[in-house]
């Protein structure tokens, strides 16, 4: 309760004239003396609506920290709102500094469909033999709800190794159903060194 109050205070005695930069000083000061995740979850919100260089820079701390994940996922999403390279890019070094799957799985989600070095991390995510596979799968699934993911899912279907990951493949492509993915499916059914896929080919072919 007294965080609370302190974060009304701090949002309505402020200057006008210094209200965004000296606000932000004041956040931050509250953020780092309260450990209650509801409070920090709001200072998180009103980082993000004050934008500047500081405030951006402690919602990028808190989501690399080992604040609790609610509170860390706030901030990723928070810094997704803004559009633009600048963001983008704070996003992937997000992503490639932190340990959390789950987070990991949350920046993916805040990245697709942002910009072509957004959806061009999602496609190294996906090729990646290093990545979670779990990870890896919510890449291809994010790559494949764009307008033009079939020649995308083609190229990471061909570079892949993992069996499991182009069986996913596969599946997307059967649903988007458009000529290149129907090609490509009989390529795979009729060519394809496994089996297996040749048979989940053949099935999602079928079902045209």
């Amino acid at each position: 309760m007294i965080a609370h109050a302190l974060l009304a205070l701090a949002l309505t005695q402020s200057p006008a004239a210094q209200l965004r930069t000296s606000g932000t000083a004041t956040l931050v000061s509250l953020y780092d003396s309260t450990h209650d995740d509801d409070t920090r979850d709001t200072i998180v919100r009103y980082l993000g609506e004050r934008g500047d260089a500081d405030a951006v820079a402690k919602l990028v701390a808190i989501a690399k920290s080992h604040d609790d994940d609610d509170v860390r996922e706030s901030a990723i999403r928070t810094l997704s709102r803004e559009s633009g390279d600048a963001r983008t890019a704070l996003l992937i070094q997000i992503y490639d500094a932190i340990g959390d799957s789950d987070l990991k799985e949350s920046t993916l989600r805040f990245l697709a469909g942002r910009d072509k070095a957004a959806n061009a991390k999602l496609i190294a995510v996906a090729k990646s033999e290093r990545e979670d596979s779990d990870l890896r799968e919510t890449a291809v699934r994010l790559i494949a709800d764009a307008d033009e993911a079939t020649p995308v899912l083609i190229d990471v279907y061909d570079t892949v190794h993992d069996s499991d990951l182009k069986e996913t493949v596969i599946r997307h492509l059967g649903a988007r159903g458009d000529a290149k993915a129907i090609a490509k499916l009989e390529a795979i059914a009729k060519g394809d060194a496994d089996s297996d896929l040749r048979d989940v080919a053949i099935r999602q072919l079928a079902r045209k």
